[in-house]
């Protein structure tokens, strides 16, 4: 974690730098740096919510970061490449960081990029399953049951977005995009020996339409001498397809997780999520329905809905009002709900 009082006396300016100069803050022949980040204040009701009780409750939250190149010398059309994103504390009590810290690593990684072959880089990245996972990250508001589809509520012996010491490459050929990622063990995740990602994204253009079908797998392995958990093995299928039509967008996912355990046993999980939207002009709306099913359950793990409104103030300026819905939790009916109402803007 960073405690840098210089580095945080330095990035409002920085901010302002990006402001007044469309988010680049240096650009010559061979160097770049551009700021990015964003602010986010949320109202939300409902023990569905952040807050998890029928009382009004709000929240501001922020993101910083760096992306940063410098053209090779040595190989022609390629670049070293390099980023820095953190999560900001942005209230005294901002229980989503650690206690006494103002920064927290979301992206940190170094590269080398060519216009050809694509790029192949190491840290702490967006893997391979993010493929998948987009096509109905579309709200603001809420964020897609597909995050728990094995990823982090089901088995949290592992950690798998943003893992930590990532070997990613990502190729982008034509309307093919190709994504690989070898996660190796380091001291933030003795627990994990290794993990193995990949993903391949189509996206097609017609007339007047867009089709994206993507297909990602993942397996993870437990260290020897992780005592913490009975879970040694966590295998991963996960297949998508996005639709855009006038204005339209059509998007579904599904996800199958099989986990093996110490003894023979094993678990498995079956889950889906769904969107709809529909655009015109500054105005869009979402709605969106999943279901995360688990083996020899005679109810869902979970299960919910919601409907999101979005207005465009200005460029990735977003005013947003959502409603969700949560039908069964861990294997139980539910009542609960939550309304949010959110103020993005990302520069």
């Amino acid at each position: 974690m960073i405690r840098s009082k210089p580095l945080l006396t330095l990035l409002p300016a920085l901010c302002l730098a990006s402001f007044a100069q469309a988010q680049n803050v240096y650009d010559d022949q061979t160097n770049k740096l551009d700021i990015y980040g964003r602010l986010e204040g949320q109202i939300t009701k409902g023990e569905e919510s952040f807050s998890g009780e029928d009382d009004w409750r709000g929240r501001l939250s922020g993101r910083l970061g760096f992306n940063m190149s410098r053209e090779l010398s040595a190989i022609d059309n390629s670049r070293v490449v390099g980023k820095f994103e953190w999560q900001v504390r942005t209230e005294t009590n901002d229980t989503r960081l650690d206690q006494g810290e103002d920064l927290e690593a979301r992206y940190n990684y170094v590269g080398i990029e060519h216009d050809d072959w694509g790029m192949l880089f190491f840290g702490r990245t967006k893997n391979p399953l993010y493929q998948v996972m987009k096509i109905t990250d579309k709200y603001k508001n809420y964020t897609p049951g597909i995050y728990n589809y094995g990823i982090s509520s089901i088995d949290t012996s592992y950690k798998y977005n943003r893992q930590d010491a990532t070997l990613q490459y990502n190729g982008h050929f034509g309307m093919h995009e190709v994504q690989a990622a070898y996660v190796l063990g380091n001291g933030e995740n003795a627990r994990l020996d290794n993990g193995m990602m990949a993903s391949y994204r189509i996206n097609y253009k017609g007339d007047n339409f867009r089709l994206s079908p993507a297909l990602a797998i993942s397996q993870f392995n437990r260290n020897d001498n992780n005592t913490d958990t009975k879970r040694n093995q966590h295998n991963q299928l996960m297949a998508g397809v996005e639709l855009n039509v006038k204005g339209w967008l059509f998007g579904v996912t599904a996800d199958f997780v099989k986990i093996d355990e110490d003894g023979g046993t094993e678990d498995e999980y079956f889950g889906m999520d769904s969107i709809v939207a529909y655009k015109w002009d500054r105005f869009r709306v979402l709605a969106g329905y999943s279901f995360l099913n688990q083996k020899d359950e005679d109810l869902y793990e979970k299960e919910d809905w919601r409907v999101e409104g979005q207005w465009t103030l200005a460029r990735r300026t977003y005013l947003s009002l959502t409603y969700d819905r949560e039908l069964v939790a861990k294997n139980k009916d539910s009542n609960d709900d939550a309304i949010t109402l959110g103020l993005r803007y990302d520069f």
